[in-house]
């Protein structure tokens, strides 16, 4: 994981060609797969769901995956008024030729530290935490990383053949003969096949931090770092052997089987975990595109395809676009997927997603790893690093760990990030906390199935990375033609949102995007609202998922709780409406602000 940390992304909204998914495997598992906005779980009435960006200093504080007021349809030929200047006008490319990617999903990455914890938890604690992170009733990830061997997410340094007493003693083993996935190893391969059992359509890939060290020039999985005047360098041959180009080969080839041995199929492979990155400290190795290419041609991009995987070039940051484009060239039809990470700085230019479509039309590409490094205060990351690499063609997203304990780990005490957080936090084995991530995650990852479109945004974004302050959107058409629209509030100001699609003339939906907030909109298909005749509020009487924290208070800076009505009313001549005797109070989170919520109509 890369140490300079960026807060902030560079947005350009062009046209991207549509790109497939269709072919991609999942992990397996006898769990549930899909989720709301499928046919199974089509959307039945307009939903709206709110995260505060404000990292909350006591439970139950602020908004988290809460249920706010639904938008509401209107006309052209009807008056509508929000009460609220200026009104923000959204205008969706729904037609054919905005359709951009396709989407796989949203997620995190598997490491040692959360194995770790997840083991620590009791059964029936383990149980209700997968189901929180991958289930229907959670937050239903279909994007997942893991880690290849040890990272700096790990107490214990390894590889899956170190071939000696300790990870940086190992001898060569030309036949792989000590080949092994260890305790560790196997640790987490059943872990992940534990995931299977909760959500069966996981896209997973993994990526290895280092190869056994007996692979590299220095004969080290880790570098030590040498002290020198004016700072630190790490040991600049930190690098591949090219004469281990077939023990490479072999040893991805058995990982990848010996995960199979355990239930659990492989998806997707990275062979480098940001391979420009030679620093010592914690497990990391550069390898050159030249020979990541060759490696993929002297047999593994065969033995991947053979078993259903794809190979996904790059992983590391968006400053280096030539590096995937020289492994397409070397490898070809080999590589079939790009990866890129978030830690350019000031701010990743994801652009760069666009460019290597351009050159290599149809290749999916993934942003597949971004932290949140000790947050507080009204954060954006998770936010800042899903939006942007979408807007431009990301076809999925991950941030990295997804669980440690209190301390941020087990993590390398050689180096690496020391206060990484995750969406889970466990405290003991009866107790484990859901952080502001978690729901973060939760606003893109419940709400966008697998094989969902992402569509052009025509009007109503504002700001990029090189701006203090944006304003993002989302449109994405479900598997049941419903539509799930996420947006980021990041301008300070509240913004009444009338949102309209090129394909659907003369309607408009109409409501509320609170300020330093993501909000996500579920819009019911044109099907669905031609059944309900003018009511996209008309469904049965039982919810299809519950999502809580809907009436939090909100703490004033003395700590006494604030409130007062919200000053900005909003009126419509709908013919539909949300209306109901029934209402309770939503407070908006370092404002004065309450908002006055019709119950839902459940």
């Amino acid at each position: 994981m890369a140490t300079a940390l960026s807060f902030a992304v560079l947005f350009i909204a062009t046209h991207v060609v549509a790109q497939s998914i269709s072919g991609l495997g999942s992990s397996g598992g006898n769990g549930p797969c899909g989720g709301i906005g499928d046919p199974e779980h089509p959307v039945l009435y307009a939903q709206a769901y709110i995260t505060d960006a404000q990292i909350p200093y006591a439970p139950n504080t602020t908004r988290q995956l809460a249920q706010g007021p639904p938008p509401r349809l209107s006309y052209i030929n009807q008056t509508s008024s929000s009460g609220c200047t200026p009104v923000r006008d959204v205008l969706v490319n729904s037609g054919p030729s905005g359709a951009r990617q396709e989407m796989i999903g949203f997620g995190h990455a598997w490491t040692d530290s959360a194995v770790h914890v997840f083991n620590e938890l009791e059964p029936a604690l383990l149980d209700q935490v997968l189901e929180d992170l991958f289930g229907q009733t959670g937050n239903n990830m279909a994007f997942m990383r893991h880690t290849i061997g040890s990272s700096d997410l790990s107490g214990t340094q390894y590889s899956y053949d170190d071939n000696g007493p300790s990870f940086n003693l190992g001898e060569p083993d030309p036949t792989l003969a000590h080949f092994s996935l260890g305790p560790h190893g196997t640790a987490m391969a059943k872990m992940i096949a534990r995931m299977g059992d909760f959500k069966g359509d996981v896209f997973l890939f993994g990526a290895p931090w280092s190869y056994p060290g007996w692979m590299k020039q220095n004969d080290l999985f880790i570098a030590p770092i040498e002290n020198t005047p004016g700072g630190q360098h790490p040991l600049l041959n930190n690098s591949f052997n090219i004469d281990y180009i077939p023990q490479a080969v072999e040893y991805f080839i058995r990982y990848i089987d010996a995960f199979k041995d355990f239930g659990v199929n492989v998806n997707g492979l990275s062979l480098q975990n940001e391979p420009l990155n030679y620093q010592g400290g914690y497990p990391c190795m550069y390898l050159d595109a030249a020979d990541e290419a060759q490696i993929l041609l002297q047999g593994l991009g065969g033995a991947l395809h053979e078993r259903g995987a794809i190979y996904m070039a790059y992983d590391h940051n968006t400053d280096q676009p030539v590096y995937p484009n020289r492994v397409k060239q070397g490898a070809r039809d080999l590589v079939d997927a790009v990866a890129w990470h978030c830690y350019q700085s000031p701010y990743p230019n994801y652009t760069v997603i666009e460019d290597f479509n351009h050159a290599w039309p149809g290749t999916p590409q993934f942003m597949t790893e971004c932290t949140n490094y000790l947050p507080s205060g009204v954060n954006f990351q998770v936010a800042q690093s899903f939006f942007p690499p979408v807007m431009h063609g990301a076809s999925g997203a991950a941030m990295w760990v997804m669980a440690t304990n209190p301390e941020y780990g087990p993590h390398s005490p050689y180096g690496g990030c020391d206060g990484c957080e995750g969406s889970i936090i466990v405290n003991s084995s009866t107790s484990y906390t859901k952080t502001n991530d978690y729901y973060m995650v939760g606003q893109f990852s419940r709400f966008v199935r697998r094989g969902a479109v992402n569509y052009q945004i025509l009007q109503g974004v504002e700001g990029s990375g090189a701006t203090s302050n944006q304003f993002y959107i989302l449109a994405f058409q479900n598997p049941d033609e419903s539509w799930a629209i996420i947006f980021m509030n990041n301008l300070g100001i509240d913004q009444y949102v009338s949102l309209s699609f090129t394909g659907q003339k003369g309607q408009r939906w109409e409501g509320m995007v609170l300020s330093a907030t993501v909000t996500t909109w579920l819009i019911p298909s044109e099907r669905v609202l031609t059944q309900n005749g003018t009511s996209p509020w008309s469904h049965t009487n039982i919810p299809p998922y519950p999502f809580g924290n809907g009436t939090a208070s909100v703490l004033g800076a003395s700590g006494s709780i604030r409130s007062s009505l919200l000053t900005c009313s909003i009126t419509s001549t709908s013919t539909s409406s949300a209306s109901s005797s029934s209402a309770t109070v939503l407070p908006v989170p370092n404002t004065t602000h309450t908002i006055p919520v019709a119950s839902p109509p459940y």
